[in-house]
């Protein structure tokens, strides 16, 4: 067997140099994001990146490749998430190892290849690998693949009885139901002991999911094109495609029985079990626990760890930033996974995902540098997230845990459970949140207890979670398995489904969709060609088609034009404004939209003639002023990638003609010194006047060779527009319009800067004109405020800043002798106390004060009372409209009687409408009824009584 001592970065790097020695081109690992592929989610196998050679419809300048491609399968077809953990061989993001061939080699040098590499150069033994290869298939009209089976006993060593022929279900490979296709050889190989191999022959465990006989390569011989009618035709060219699993030859190779186990996880499984603060868990191997089960869960939450950071960290570094929908939102549901399984089973309460980084760059920097250059900004992304999410980790497993324990009596006397839950405040108040539909409390209580008389956690209650506090649905059925518990899917699932209706709602637009009314043809030919690049006024159009909209007040009707100088909404940009001239007769044009492949003019109303010919007129003022925002965005856009770093990617924008919106990630607010050294180098660029360079028609790999920035998640075709404004400052893809030199923008000025979701920044700003009516608006602000300052003797702004200080003396003058005017109060109250048992007893109202004043009241009174007391004061807050109470209880009394603070403002905030709680000895409650706050004073003596007995 292997020597166990072989790393895994030799392990990467052999493979690529035996592949390089056999003329294979080493090509870099493409994005985990696949670059204008809307079939897949994420990057899942190493040929994605070759899907349009396949298909033929791109080529390569190199006709053999190999590399090791970063994949991730977490969704559709491919998802692993869920096991990942659970079993010692599942991870979300791996490596895969391959070589291609496109009409090259085949066959033959492929299978060649393959046995040299794993039995020459890494010295696997013959009598323990197999070879599948496809059996044929009547349904495809395919005979057995005999000349792959040929091929492995003329190539290689292998033992004739090891090659084995397999189904289509194993051994034959489509990329879809149509397209490239072609039978496959599997190489697996049995890493048991040599009295197991005796005992049970390997080949009749191949293809049977036992663990330590397992497929290490695939080899497809991509050979035929797979048709509609189901049949399969010759492809011109024949290709190799193969793909290893770089873990799991690890593994092999290392002669490990787990991928875990291979020293690439080695220093983050460290790494998590240094951070954790349970002493027993000192490593993945050294876990002191006597329970089994307890040492296989924190095994688990260790594996479950140290897979997701690599996914979450590969991910951001390829522009996927946590989120709320598409890969943003699959990433930080992986986040939050991770976050869970160490919170609650490691016992790590802060942010420690980001921590892990420079131990994944010591495992695996060597071969992804980018982990190394960017870990400051990883670092910075991770931790937001982390930060963001325990703030409701923790408040919604309260809520979990809150619940939880009236499931399980309902199931053993509900009638009892009923009224227990209802004379919990606090449950009751968190269900309420749950139960939306529902109004009644009693019919609250009485709807989650007919469900959890079944054992399961209410479909509301796992929404809520969802919703509100950032749970994934198999988060909380895991917590509810632990608990012996199910959930209550199918309530779930329908308000699941209220939402995304609500959501599809949400976003239709009204009055313009293709279904508000049905196109009339006028003129056959040519249409919408957009010609507004290099004019703003054509006078020989001819109307193609039109239809009336009945539902709009402004619009009246859709034209379409077969060419025009008009701009239809598109990547931020508005459209066009202006007028359609026919036959002398003038209609305004309100707006102009891109509907399916139609450029859409929404018209008042339709023209009286149809047939003639159209002079349609932009309205140039509008347009420049757009083109002056838009040419800002660009300008911004590489201000931002130049200050705060090259991970900022554009999320979004809106281009009018009086203002400009900029979203773009970043992991944490821009400061102000950021945002107007920003402004400088902006207005620096305006100055320059630099000349646009507009390239038409430019193919893609070009633009983008050159440096071009693309929109990330935006769809391009083979060719596109690049607009430059100085190779080394700004060069976009770019389909809107612009100023031919930077000086026309005149002046930009940044207004604010904020966030819009998590990872997500916004910036807006205004240029040119509207810079300008912004400033001089400005300017008159900040000359009415001089106004009000006769004979400045300073700078406005210090005059300002001594009014603050003088306001804010007053004020505090003000609330010390509001205090010293309750404190009097006190007096009274320590005189009117009461004893109970030996115990004092002071209560009462102070009248209207606030929760922060009342606090402090509460412990000055605690203060005077000393030993052996009990003090509570009550106030009401007319602003708020609420009424607080604050309790205090001596320190010699918590262990003396069963006093403490928290249970009597329990009682008391459920009482007075409310809830609350604190330390045993000083704890505070707010609730809505003021008017019961004398009759809950009164009753505080009572409440001790019972208490002491």
């Amino acid at each position: 067997m292997p020597t166990p001592d072989r790393s895994a970065s030799a392990i990467r790097q052999q493979f690529l140099d035996f592949f390089a020695e056999n003329d294979h081109t080493i090509v870099p690992s493409a994005s985990i994001v696949p670059g204008g592929d809307s079939t897949l989610l994420f990057t899942n196998a190493g040929m994605n990146q070759f899907k349009d050679v396949f298909l033929g419809t791109g080529t390569r300048d190199y006709s053999r490749a190999a590399d090791t491609q970063k994949c991730l399968r977490v969704s559709g077809k491919h998802n692993d998430l869920d096991e990942v953990g659970h079993d010692t061989y599942h991870h979300t993001f791996f490596e895969m190892l391959g070589n291609w061939s496109f009409g090259d080699y085949f066959k033959r040098e492929a299978i060649r290849w393959a046995w040299e590499l794993l039995v020459d150069e890494w010295g696997l033994e013959p009598e323990r690998l197999y070879a599948t290869v496809h059996e044929g298939d009547e349904a495809l009209g395919l005979e057995a693949d005999e000349e792959a089976a040929t091929l492995w006993a003329e190539e290689t060593t292998i033992p004739e009885a090891h090659i084995l022929y397999e189904p289509s279900k194993e051994n034959f490979w489509m990329m879809g139901d149509t397209g490239p296709c072609g039978p496959c050889s599997e190489v697996h190989v049995d890493m048991r002991t040599d009295e197991e191999r005796a005992a049970v022959d390997g080949k009749t465990l191949v293809n049977k999911d036992h663990p330590k006989v397992i497929e290490i390569w695939n080899l497809v011989f991509m050979q035929y094109d797979a048709q509609p009618d189901g049949s399969l035709k010759l492809l011109d060219n024949q290709h190799i495609d193969t793909g290893m699993g770089f873990e799991r030859i690890a593994a092999v190779l290392q002669g490990k029985d787990s991928t875990y186990d291979i020293d690439l996880f080695e220093p983050l499984l460290q790494a998590v079990a240094d951070a954790s603060p349970r002493e027993s868990v000192r490593g993945y191997n050294d876990i002191d626990l006597d329970d089994a089960d307890e040492v296989e869960a924190v095994r688990i939450a260790l594996r479950v760890i140290v897979d997701h950071i690599r996914a979450i960290a590969f991910a951001i570094l390829d522009g996927v930033t946590p989120g709320n929908v598409g890969r943003g939102y699959v990433i930080r549901r992986i986040l939050r996974r991770a976050v869970r399984y160490g919170y609650q089973t490691l016992g790590l309460r802060e942010p420690f995902l980001h921590a892990l980084l420079p131990a994944l760059t010591e495992a695996m920097g060597d071969a992804f540098p980018d982990l190394d250059e960017k870990q400051g900004y990883l670092e910075n992304v991770i931790r937001s997230e982390e930060e963001s999410f325990l703030e409701t980790l923790g408040t919604g497993l309260d809520f979990f845990q809150t619940v939880v324990p009236y499931v399980h009596q309902s199931q053993k006397d509900a009638k009892a459970a009923l009224e227990s839950l209802q004379g919990d405040a606090q449950a009751m108040h968190l269900l309420t949140n749950a139960y939306v539909d529902h109004d009644d409390r009693a019919a609250i209580a009485d709807a989650f207890v007919s469900t959890a008389e079944a054992g399961a956690l209410a479909g509301e209650v796992a929404f809520l979670l969802h919703d509100t506090y950032g749970f994934p649905i198999d988060l909380t059925q895991l917590m509810a398995r632990e608990e012996g518990l199910t959930v209550d899917m199918d309530g779930y699932e329908q308000l699941m489904q209220r939402q995304k209706e609500r959501a599809r709602a949400a976003s239709q637009f009204g009055g313009t969709g293709d279904t508000d009314g049905d196109w009339h043809t006028v003129s056959d030919g040519p249409r919408s060609e957009f010609v507004g690049y290099d004019t703003t006024h054509v006078d020989d159009a001819a109307i193609r088609a039109v239809r009336t909209v009945d539902d709009d007040d402004r619009i009246g009707a859709h034209i379409e034009l077969s060419h025009t100088p008009f701009y239809s909404e598109s990547g931020g940009q508005v459209g066009d404004t202006g007028t359609l001239t026919v036959d002398g007769d003038t209609v305004r044009v309100l707006d102009t939209q891109r509907i399916g492949d139609r450029i859409v003019h929404m018209v008042e109303r339709l023209p009286k003639s149809l047939d003639a010919p159209v002079e349609a007129t932009v309205d140039a003022p509008r347009r420049q002023h757009i083109k002056k925002h838009h040419t800002a965005t660009h300008l911004l856009h590489a201000v931002l990638r130049r200050t705060l770093g090259e991970h900022v990617q554009q999320k979004g924008s809106l281009v009018a003609p009086d203002r400009l919106r900029f979203d773009f990630s970043h992991f944490e607010a821009v400061t102000d010194d950021e945002l107007r050294a920003m402004e400088v180098q902006i207005n620096q660029a305006v100055q320059r006047n630099i000349a646009k360079q507009e390239e038409r028609s430019v193919p893609m790999d070009e633009a983008l060779d050159r440096g071009a920035t693309a929109l990330f998640d935006e769809k391009y075709g083979d060719e596109v527009r690049v607009i430059t404004f100085d190779p080394d400052f700004s060069m976009e893809l770019c389909g809107g319009t612009h100023v031919d030199a930077t000086g026309e923008i005149g002046f930009v000025r940044l207004l604010s800067e904020g966030s819009v979701a998590s990872g997500i920044r916004r910036i807006e700003a205004v240029a040119g004109d509207a810079a300008v009516d912004y400033v001089e608006s400005e300017l008159e602000t900040l000359d009415r405020a001089r106004k009000q300052f006769q004979g400045l003797q300073r700078p406005l702004e210090s005059e300002i800043a001594a009014l603050k200080a003088e306001r804010d003396a007053l004020r505090d003058q003000v609330q010390d002798l509001q205090r010293a005017q309750l404190a009097q109060h006190l007096d009274r109250i320590i005189e009117d106390a009461t004893e109970v048992n030996g115990i004092t007893v002071a209560t009462g109202s102070i009248g209207e004060a606030d929760m922060d004043l009342l606090q402090d009241l509460g412990q000055q009174l605690r203060d005077r009372l000393g030993a052996g007391a009990v003090g509570v004061l009550g106030s009401t807050d007319p602003e708020s409209e609420k009424v607080y109470v604050v309790a205090s209880v001596a320190d010699d009394l918590i262990g003396a009687h069963d006093l403490k603070a928290g249970d009597l403002v329990g009682d008391l905030g459920r009482e007075l409408g409310g809830g609350g709680g604190g330390r045993p000895t000083f704890a505070s409650a707010g609730g809505r009824h003021g008017d019961k706050l004398a009759a809950a004073l009164d009753g505080v003596a009572d409440w001790v009584r019972g208490r002491v007995g």
